[in-house]
């Protein structure tokens, strides 16, 4: 005999004292956002879109600018694809996508190496 289990969790929301805001250029920017990052399968991209990135950047950050939110869009989904990217790889794997990182912030005028991982070019970018 199976006992089922539940577990209630509260709406932390309902009572909520502050006042939600939200980029006003969340739109715009989460269009351009996302037609900017493409990393992954076209299959692992819709699932990628799907989790809106640009949502939680422009809530973050209601009170910049356009160029500012887009900004913020753009870092939240790099900071995903990292992290998606490198979830799945080994040490040395993930060694060398930070190196892409890192390389691609300090030379943004240089031309990313063929067949690099894909996350220099869009840190470039």
């Amino acid at each position: 005999m199976s006992e089922e289990l539940f577990f209630h969790l509260p709406d932390t929301l309902r009572n909520w004292p502050w006042h939600r805001c939200i980029n006003p250029f969340y739109e715009e920017c989460k269009k351009e956002s996302e037609e900017w990052c493409e990393a992954f399968s076209p299959k692992a991209q819709k699932a990628f879109n799907l989790c809106n990135f640009n949502l939680l950047a422009s809530l973050g950050y209601p009170l910049l600018n356009k160029d500012g939110c887009r900004i913020a869009c753009d870092l939240m989904n790099l900071f995903f694809v990292i992290d998606e990217h490198s979830d799945v790889a080994d040490n040395d794997t993930v060694r060398c996508q930070m190196d892409c990182v890192m390389d691609a912030l300090r030379n943004p005028h240089k031309l990313r190496p063929e067949g690099e991982w894909i996350g220099g070019e869009i840190t470039r970018s």
